[in-house]
């Protein structure tokens, strides 16, 4: 069994069927990348898997135990947590103040930092700054850090709170080709520790990522595989990839 199971999911829109009959299996310790083209369904599915968006039918299973249609905090305090494709921190904070606040359950960024550091901050703060590479800005505001500095950091905030599934999407969307390659570095170093669901259109950061490979068109599973497999399955180049010859 999968640490994470989709069985079945559908979600309507207002009538539209977005997703349409949906099944995947998630290992434990892999890297999945989610593919497809523009509309296939792949952030509504990181939306009903984190509990953002609530499923028509289906089941969603987690460690045994089943999630379908909780919420949001519900699903994080399992052990999900969420990185969006725009990065949401607290500009006007520190590197340092941004991830002990991602730390504490306290949920007023200006009350955590009055507060007494909880146990196990320090040692979690070494492993993510080790992880992430911000090390030299842990004093730094938030607000004037690169694009690529400040979607590590946001990737770090996900992970001062120890989830055991990692749900990204796009996380490598505008960032330089240094920043793309230290962002391989950091999910391959992640991987090892973390199971990651990663929604992404660069295929080349997948090819350097990816242990499976999931492609979605019009909501439902399309081919599944390691990156060879899919990239020489005639659908997938049919609906997403091209072909390679044109």
């Amino acid at each position: 069994m999968g640490v994470l199971e989709i069985h079945h999911l559908s979600k309507n829109f207002g009538g539209t069927q977005v997703i349409n009959d949906f099944s995947l299996k998630i290992t434990e310790l892999t890297l999945c990348c989610l593919v497809g083209p523009n509309g296939a369904g792949k952030t509504t599915t990181m939306d009903l898997i984190s509990g953002r968006q609530k499923p028509s039918s289906g089941q969603i299973v987690f460690r045994n135990d089943d999630i379908t249609g909780l919420g949001e905090h519900e699903i994080a305090r399992r052990g999900i947590g969420r990185k969006f494709q725009v990065p949401a921190v607290f500009r006007d904070l520190s590197v340092r103040h941004n991830l002990e606040v991602a730390f504490s359950r306290e949920t007023n960024p200006f009350r955590n930092m009055m507060h007494r550091k909880p146990k196990g901050l320090r040692e979690k703060l070494d492993e993510v700054l080790q992880l992430t590479g911000l090390g030299s800005r842990l004093e730094t505001e938030a607000g004037v850090l690169s694009h690529g500095e400040t979607q590590w950091l946001e990737i770090g905030m996900v992970l001062m709170q120890n989830p055991s599934i990692l749900l990204l999407d796009e996380p490598v969307a505008g960032m330089t080709e240094s920043e793309i390659e230290n962002t391989i570095k950091i999910f391959n170093r992640l991987k090892k520790t973390n199971t990651l669901i990663v929604v992404e259109h660069d295929m080349a950061f997948v090819r350097e990522i990816a242990d499976v490979v999931t492609v979605m068109h019009m909501g439902s599973l399309l081919a599944q595989g390691t990156i060879g497999e899919v990239e020489a399955d005639p659908r997938v180049r049919d609906v997403y990839l091209g072909d390679p010859e044109d």
